[in-house]
């Protein structure tokens, strides 16, 4: 390593600094042609479902913070990518190399996955985000999951036969797929109001309870939906001209326990939207709901926090 600047180097060499930088040309020009001659290291750079669509879950939660549209746009150019390339007759792929998908999706890609398309749902309005990551959610339910324990498989055991079917049960530096899941189904029971998502995901979480109480530091991501049930989540649904920009303000707080969803005009696209409507002059009403009972609608984002519950 260098330790010092060059013309102390070229000096304690008895060297011109002009000297000393012609000949460190010399030596790394030789140096270049014999590591050319070398056989290269191997290189990794096939693209992965899963650490792909994680990253498209931190993009959209920049464009919360920021408001930094790139950060949105990236996220869903992604997302497309990811169901365009890697989503084929109705098969998930983990891998994608030299424009060929490969290799059948883990339970942690199908999580990943389902999560970045409910929070760009929630940043875009648009429905096809939330119909795909109810079709992922359904495909994860029918292939992946085992009735014996009420957990999921991290592989799908209906398409290979393997010596043991493992489950991913702890959080780590990336949060366990099941926990993903059930936080995953937890909101999809809540946008949807599809009752088979809320009560796996209370039957996941009761069958972690009483460990997420015992070893909190390695069930984190299970503590938040824990949380999440403690403290009622709650629906947010605006409807009305300015949706857009209530949602992004409503998101930009950084609010946890809330499931959102938005539309510039009435809509029954999705369940959660279903009834709600604009004030008399069109313009968007805040309706803030807990299990599918809304309070008074409101207009301004003050008063729709003033809604939210909070631990003491």
């Amino acid at each position: 390593f260098q330790t010092q600047e060059y013309p102390a180097i070229a000096d304690e060499f008895g060297m011109s600094l002009q000297d000393f930088e012609q000949k460190l040309k010399q030596v790394k020009t030789k140096l270049l042609d014999v590591r050319n001659r070398r056989i290269a290291p191997g290189k990794d750079d096939k693209i992965l479902t899963g650490w792909n669509a994680l990253m498209d879950a931190g993009l959209i939660q920049a464009y919360h913070a920021t408001g930094d549209q790139r950060m949105l746009d990236l996220a869903l150019a992604n997302l497309n990518f990811i169901q365009e390339k890697l989503e084929n007759d109705g098969v998930l792929h983990r891998s994608y190399k030299n424009g060929q998908a490969y290799t059948p999706a883990f339970l942690e890609d199908y999580a990943a996955l389902i999560w970045a398309e409910i929070m760009a749902f929630e940043a875009t309005g648009k429905t096809e985000y939330l119909s795909f990551s109810r079709t992922l959610a359904d495909r994860c339910m029918d292939q992946f999951f085992d009735e014996s324990d009420g957990f999921f498989f991290f592989n799908n055991p209906k398409s290979e036969t393997l010596i043991a079917n493992k489950k991913e049960i702890f959080d780590n530096v990336i949060p366990a797929s099941n926990s993903i899941m059930a936080r995953n189904l937890h909101r999809l029971g809540l946008l949807t109001y599809e009752e088979k998502y809320s009560q796996l995901a209370k039957s996941m979480l009761g069958g972690m309870a009483e460990l997420v109480a015992k070893e909190p530091g390695f069930l984190a991501n299970w503590g938040h939906l824990y949380l999440e049930n403690l403290v009622p989540t709650a629906e947010i649904a605006i409807v009305g001209k300015g949706a857009e920009s209530l949602a992004l303000q409503f998101l930009q707080k950084g609010i946890s326990n809330i499931v959102l969803a938005w539309s510039e005009t009435p809509t029954e696209t999705a369940p959660i939207l279903q009834g709600k409507t604009p004030d008399p002059t069109g313009n968007a009403l805040i309706y803030v709901c807990f299990d599918r009972a809304c309070r008074r609608p409101v207009s301004t984002l003050d008063e729709a926090l003033a809604q939210l519950p909070y631990l003491d």
